[in-house]
């Protein structure tokens, strides 16, 4: 599973100076291909075998056209795309900025503030793990109470915050022995196997999604290693990282977590 060499990235920004901004500050991680009005950013998208590693959308554009209705139409198109808004800072975009987040764009780029060297990086990044976390979501939920659908959801929100019992509790505002009790009341796993099934099946969808490597994918999800993500995913699956990858990816894991389920369900109906 190797790295592309250069992952492509669509986008409209109408300012000049702020498209350099971003294509310096993503020189020789992305090639940024930059649209001249929002709505060739769909035809953009579908124009390639694969999607696009993101894309990148202002809320307007010199035509007046609205960045949320692309945003909700590159959504439909390409659902493993992340989506990022350009927006500026200041109390005359909240509105933009309120549009975008209700489209359901993964990240925000501030112009002056996110569009410079690592910091744009780190946007990129963190799109790239919020789409995966809804993707992941969308698959799990309808296996989960509404409770275990909560506890589920934080923990591919937050991957980092969430990775122990006691981060996961913090987050949900309980403690540890309350978590537990929800998880056994529910008849689903341990906290903490639920928290490691939930991390493995986004490192797989991270995988699939970016080509990017295990070492790489560890380093996001702050596992201790690439071999400690290699050895849970051998453990929990029975297959190595490609193999998993090329059998289905988020599909196999998933279907893995669903049988593992079964077990304390049946346990709690004998």
């Amino acid at each position: 599973m190797a790295k592309p060499a250069e992952p492509t990235i669509v986008g409209y920004v109408g300012d000049q100076t702020e498209r350099a901004r971003i294509t310096g500050a993503l020189r020789g991680w992305a090639l940024v291909l930059w649209a001249g009005a929002l709505g060739e950013l769909p035809d953009l998208v579908r124009r390639g075998s694969e999607p696009p590693a993101a894309a990148i959308v202002a809320p307007r554009d010199h035509l007046g056209a609205d960045g949320s209705e692309i945003v909700r139409q590159l959504s439909a198109i390409a659902p493993a795309m992340p989506v990022i808004a350009h927006c500026h800072t200041g109390v005359e975009q909240a509105a933009e900025v309120r549009a975008m987040a209700a489209a359901g764009v993964h990240e925000f780029l501030f112009a002056g503030v996110d569009d410079t060297g690592v910091a744009a990086r780190s946007v990129f990044a963190s799109a790239q793990r919020a789409c995966a976390a809804a993707a992941v979501n969308s698959v799990v939920r309808p296996l989960f109470s509404e409770r275990l659908a909560e506890i589920a959801g934080a923990c591919l929100s937050h991957p980092v915050q969430a990775r122990t019992v006691a981060g996961l509790a913090g987050l949900l505002g309980v403690h540890r022995k309350t978590l537990r009790n929800h998880c056994v009341r529910e008849g689903a796993l341990t906290p903490a196997e639920l928290i490691a099934w939930c991390r493995l099946m986004l490192a797989t969808h991270l995988l699939a999604m970016t080509g990017e490597t295990v070492e790489w994918v560890a380093l996001e999800l702050e596992y201790p290693s690439a071999t400690a993500l290699r050895n849970t995913m051998k453990r929990y699956t029975g297959l190595r990282a490609g193999e998993v990858i090329e059998t289905g990816g988020l599909a196999r894991v998933a279907d893995e977590f669903a049988r593992r389920l079964q077990g304390p369900a049946a346990r709690r109906q004998s």
